[in-house]
Parts: structure tokens; sequence; C-alpha cells
């Protein structure tokens, strides 16, 4: 299968993989989709990412002409303090791509941010949604076209309220509590540590792993290999969850060395990191990628601890702005 090396408007045009229609052609389909796993795996070209992204998450799905400029307008729905915290947000977003944002490109996220809360009024300006919104604008430079894919994120790709106000936080909460579950199963020696140490089941990772889609953790060269399969498979709308697994599985020897509570979540926090060797990333990405099968269940069993956890009083403090903490990992 050959990938087309243009972009821009012979995507609009036309697909430039056409894997909406391997389901209908039999072995060859599957051919195709395996190979294109392959290919997905093996990390997109970055100036291909723009119309594959669009085309394999199904983006264009939900646009709708002159939209973005509409919600970027709608002034009635604005939140003052929420346009506050955006303004602030904005220029300490990814402070090492500084090349391309003072000149750029934080116009152009700010105005993807205030179109996004313009849209989702429930939802809000959530700390981290600048930096999943900044790395989507290094990969997708049409600002209008990364604010849909931002939009399609949110709606399919993270489960259902997310990041509303109104839940609080129970989402990515109950992922944690899911992500230890798996933990138990997959490695019962760091299941031990962590019950050792205390360490409640909703803190299983930071919550900003998952809020972040790991912007915030991981460097541009991984994270943007781990949104090639997050956005573009069938059946890898869970594939955070692989890739927390896998992070784990890598750091679990220090891990486990851990003597408190306090130097587990300073490790957690300060210390998980992945090399931006190609051989390293590649290594991470098919790790990950091995365990899908292990981890059918996660919407389940999402789906059953959103309806047990409750409220948890500590996570108000996450819509508010850090003024003293910079946007990148």
């Amino acid at each position: 299968m050959k990938l087309r090396e243009q972009a821009g408007e012979e995507a609009r045009s036309g697909e430039l993989v056409g894997a909406s229609r391997f389901g209908n052609e039999g072995n060859s389909g599957r051919q195709k989709m395996e190979m294109l796993s392959r290919l997905v795996v093996g990390g997109i070209p970055m100036r291909l990412r723009h119309p594959i992204w669009m085309e394999l998450s199904n983006t264009y799905s939900i646009m709708q002409p002159e939209a973005y400029t509409y919600y970027l307008n709608l002034h009635e729905n604005e939140d003052p303090t929420e346009i506050e915290a955006i303004v602030k947000d904005v220029p300490r977003t990814l402070t090492s791509k500084y090349d391309y944002y003072a000149e750029k490109g934080y116009d152009r996220l700010k105005k993807v941010l205030i179109a996004f809360v313009n849209k989702y009024p429930g939802l809000g300006y959530t700390q981290g949604l600048n930096m999943i919104a900044g790395y989507l604008l290094l990969a997708i430079p049409d600002e209008s076209d990364a604010f849909w894919v931002l939009c399609k994120m949110v709606d399919d790709y993270f489960p259902a309220e997310y990041f509303s106000k109104d839940t609080a936080m129970s989402a990515p909460l109950s992922d944690n509590v899911v992500l230890r579950q798996y933990v138990r199963e997959l490695m019962p020696r760091l299941w031990d540590k962590m019950s050792e140490l205390e360490v409640d089941p909703e803190h299983t990772v930071p919550l900003s792993w998952f809020l972040t889609a790991f912007a915030s953790v991981l460097p541009e060269v991984v994270l943007l290999r781990i949104w090639d399969v997050w956005l573009c498979l069938p059946n890898q709308k869970t594939f955070l969850f692989n890739i927390a697994l896998t992070l784990l599985a890598h750091h679990a020897k220090n891990l486990i060395e851990c003597q408190s509570q306090g130097e587990w979540f300073a490790y957690m926090s300060n210390s998980v990191r992945v090399s931006e060797e190609p051989e390293k990333v590649n290594e991470l990405i098919r790790q990950a990628f091995a365990m899908r099968r292990k981890l059918e269940q996660v919407e389940m069993r999402r789906a059953l601890e959103m309806k047990r956890l409750k409220r948890h009083p500590s996570t108000d403090a996450l819509y508010a702005p850090e003024p003293e903490t910079e946007g990148e990992a």
C-alpha cells in the first residue's frame, strides 16, 4: 500500500489511506489493515501526520463549515476566568519549541483553546488541554484542523465526561483504579509494593499521564508515536493504558526499591523517562501494542468503576491555574 506524499487540499479531496474500505475487501482488506498496523506502529512520517491523523481518526466526520470561526467568536459562552487561565498558560506551553511558538504558534494555540471552551461550556478549560493542543499544532499546523482533532479526541477517544467539571475528575481517577487492577494481574510484585506503601489506587500513576494523553510526560518524538497508534488504528482508543503499563514495567525495578510513599511519588513525578533513541522508542511502542489482547476489558472495567467512584475531594484544584509551574515535562 502506497501513501501519497501530499497533504493539504489533496487530503481533503479524498482519502490518503482508504482504510474505511478495508472492511469490504475480504482477505485483501485484512492484509491491508495488517500492513497499515505495521506502518503505524513503526511511526507515521511527520509530514503525513496531518492528513493521516484526520482521516484515520475520522475527524472529517465531525467538521462543520465555518464552525471553528463561529466558536472562536462565540463570546456569549466565554468565562473570563477560563480565558484568563488560557492566556496565562499559553506562553509557558512547550517552551522548548519556542522557535515555533514565539513566532506564530502562541496565537494559534490561544485561538484553538478559546474555540474549544466556547464549544464545550460544560467542560471548560482544564489544565493539560494546552499541552494536548500544543502538540497537535506541531503535527497539524492548520489551527482549524487541529481544533477539530482536539474535539474528536475529547468526544471519542477520552471516556465520556473525562474533562467535565460536574464529574470532578472521577473519570481519570477511575482509570487509575482500573490500571491498578491490571498491575495486580500483570505485575504482582509491583502491586505488592504499592500496597505496602499504601499508594491509593486512584493515584497509581500521576493524573497528568491520562489527562494530557502523556503530553506533559513524554518527549515529542515518543508522544507523537503513541498518538499515531492511539488515533489511527482500530480498537486502540485505550492505548494509553498500554503505555502506562509499559512504562510501569520499564521502571518496576526502581519502583520496587522505593522505601516510602514519598519516595514513590517523587520517582513517579520526576524520574519516569523514556529514551528518544529510535530503537528504544520502537521497543516501547511494540511492547505496548503487544499488550492489546491482555487489555481488551478496559472499557468494561472503566464503566463499572465509574459507577462506584464517588467525587474525589482533592480534584477541584485541577481546574485552577497553577502560576508557578511551567507547562512542559
